[in-house]
C-alpha cells in the first residue's frame, strides 16, 4: 500500500496546490486510487477552488477525488494550518475505494443523497467496509435569525403541537437557506442505518464566519452537496470511535419546553430560555446585549451535553442570539424524543481536548493489528479551544497511532457518524477511523 500525505501552507492557493501536487501526488508511483483534498476557506472564490481541484485531477490522473473547505487541516508529519491545504493519496491492491458520489441538494433532500451512499454499500461484496462522507455545514448570512422569530410568538407557545408542524416548515426554509446541519445530517445517518450500514465517518465543511463552504467531488465544486465514498477490503479492517472532553462539568438544567421539530427551547428550568441560559452561565443580559447588539449573525455558543437513552452523553451546542427570546439546541428531534431532557453545561480545556483526541486515536490503534492510516473529523470549536496549541493535539494523535502512521484531520462544522451500528450526532467532539489489518485471534499451540 502506498500512502502519501502533506500539509502545505501559503497565502496563494496556486503555490499551495503546486506543493501538494509535488509532495503528495508525486510521491505515489503511478495513478492513485483515491485522493482526499481539504483546503482552508481563506481563498474564498469558488473559481479558485475549481482551478485547484482541476489541476490536482489533471496531475494525479484520477477522478476519485473528494474533499472540501475547513477552517483548519492537518496531516501526520506537518504542522496544522489555517491557511493552506492538506491532502492524502492512496494506492493499494488490498483496498478498494469506490468512485465518489455526490448529491447537490442535500440540505433539502437528505434521504435521496443518502441513497447514493447506500448503493455503494449494497454493490460491495468485500468482507470489511466503511463509508466516508462530507456535507455542507452551517451558513448564516446577515439577518439569518429573522426567519426564526416566529417561534417566539404567543401562538407558538400556546399551540405547541400545531406549531411543531409550522416549525418543520421553518426548518425546511432554514435548510434551503443554509442555516445549520441538524435538520438533515441525522436523517442521513438514519437512512444509512436502516439499510444495514454499520460504520461510516461523516462531517461538515465550514468557514468560521459561516458565510461560505465548499465540497469537492472529482473536479466539481459544490456549496450544498453531499460527497462521499466507500472503502472496502477482504484483508484490511476499519476501526471507529469518537470522544469529547468530559473533564469539567458545570450546572445541570432541564429542557422544560420548546419545539422539538426545530430543537428550539422556550423554557429552561421552567423559566424563559434566554434569561435562564444567561443566568446559568453567569452572564448579565446587559453585558450580553452590549457585546452582540451590532453583530448581524454572531451568537453566543456554549457546550452542553444531553443524556440519550441509546447513546449515553452526547455533546451539543446551545445557541443564544439577542434577536431571539429562546435558545437553539443543536439536537436532532429523534434524539430529543428519547432523552430525559436533563442536560449539563460543560467547560472544555486545551489539555482536555488533547487528552480526548489521544483517547480516540489510541482506541482505534488498539482495534487493529497494524494501523495503516487514519482519518479524523475534529470539531472547529475544539480548534478554537486549542488555539495556538493545536499542534499538540496533532502530536497526541501521532503518539497514539505510531510515528510512521499517516493520518489526516479535518476541523469541521459538525461531526456525525455511524459507529458500531449507532448513529452518533455530536458537537465539539472528535470522530475517527483507522484502517489496518484485522486483529487475528490467537491460535492454540499444541506441543
Amino acid at each position: 500500500m502506498q500512502i502519501a500525505t502533506r500539509t502545505a501552507s501559503h497565502r496563494s492557493i496556486h503555490t499551495t496546490t503546486k506543493q501538494i501536487i509535488t509532495d503528495v501526488i508525486g510521491d505515489i508511483n503511478g495513478t492513485p486510487d483515491f485522493v482526499l483534498v481539504a483546503y482552508t476557506p481563506n481563498y474564498r472564490e469558488k473559481k479558485e477552488y475549481e482551478k485547484a481541484i482541476s489541476k490536482i485531477q489533471e496531475e494525479s490522473g484520477t477522478h476519485n477525488i473528494i474533499g472540501g473547505t475547513f477552517p483548519a487541516v492537518a496531516t501526520a508529519d506537518e504542522l496544522p494550518t489555517t491557511q493552506g491545504c492538506s491532502a492524502m493519496a492512496i494506492k493499494s491492491s488490498e483496498l478498494d475505494v469506490h468512485s465518489p458520489v455526490s448529491y447537490s441538494n442535500i440540505r433539502l433532500n437528505p434521504e435521496k443523497g443518502s441513497d447514493k451512499l447506500v448503493n455503494l454499500f449494497k454493490n460491495d461484496q468485500n468482507r470489511f467496509k466503511t463509508g466516508f462522507f462530507l456535507t455542507p455545514g452551517p451558513f448564516f448570512p446577515p439577518g439569518a435569525f429573522e426567519g426564526m422569530k416566529a417561534m417566539d410568538t404567543v401562538f407558538a407557545h400556546k399551540f405547541r403541537g400545531m406549531f411543531n408542524q409550522v416549525g418543520k416548515l421553518i426548518n425546511r426554509s432554514m435548510a434551503k437557506n443554509g442555516h445549520g446541519v441538524t435538520s438533515f445530517a441525522y436523517k442521513i445517518l438514519q437512512k444509512l442505518l436502516e439499510n444495514g450500514v454499520e460504520n461510516t465517518l461523516g462531517g461538515a465543511t465550514i468557514d468560521l464566519d459561516m458565510l461560505s463552504c465548499y465540497q469537492f467531488q472529482g473536479d466539481n465544486v459544490f456549496q450544498n452537496a453531499l460527497v462521499g465514498t466507500v472503502f472496502s477490503s477482504n484483508t484490511i479492517n476499519f476501526e471507529h470511535n469518537w470522544t469529547f472532553d468530559q473533564s469539567k462539568k458545570n450546572k445541570s438544567f432541564e429542557l422544560s419546553k420548546g419545539l422539538k421539530s426545530s430543537s428550539y427551547l422556550h423554557e429552561i428550568n421552567d423559566k424563559p430560555a434566554q434569561e435562564e441560559f444567561l443566568n446559568q452561565i453567569g452572564l448579565s443580559k446587559e453585558l450580553y446585549e452590549e457585546a452582540f447588539k451590532n453583530m448581524a449573525y454572531a451568537s453566543l455558543l456554549y457546550l452542553s451535553t444531553l443524556k440519550s437513552e441509546n447513546q449515553g452523553s452526547l455533546p451539543f451546542v446551545s445557541v443564544c442570539h439577542p434577536i431571539l427570546k429562546g435558545v437553539i439546541a443543536t439536537i436532532p428531534e429523534e434524539i430529543l424524543d428519547e432523552s430525559d431532557k436533563i442536560a449539563e453545561f460543560c467547560t472544555q480545556s486545551g489539555i482536555g481536548v488533547q487528552e480526548s483526541a489521544y483517547e480516540c486515536a489510541s482506541s482505534l490503534a488498539q482495534g487493529v493489528d497494524h494501523p495503516l492510516f487514519g482519518l479524523f473529523i475534529n470539531c472547529s470549536n475544539r480548534l478554537l479551544i486549542a488555539g495556538d496549541k493545536i499542534e499538540e493535539e496533532n502530536n497526541m494523535i501521532k503518539k497514539a497511532l505510531g510515528p510512521d502512521v499517516p493520518f489526516m484531520t479535518l476541523y469541521s462544522g459538525g461531526e456525525f457518524s455511524i459507529i458500531k451500528n449507532k448513529p452518533i450526532y455530536a458537537a465539539v467532539s472528535v470522530h475517527g477511523l483507522v484502517a489496518g489489518y484485522n486483529n487475528s485471534p490467537q491460535k492454540d499451540v499444541v506441543l
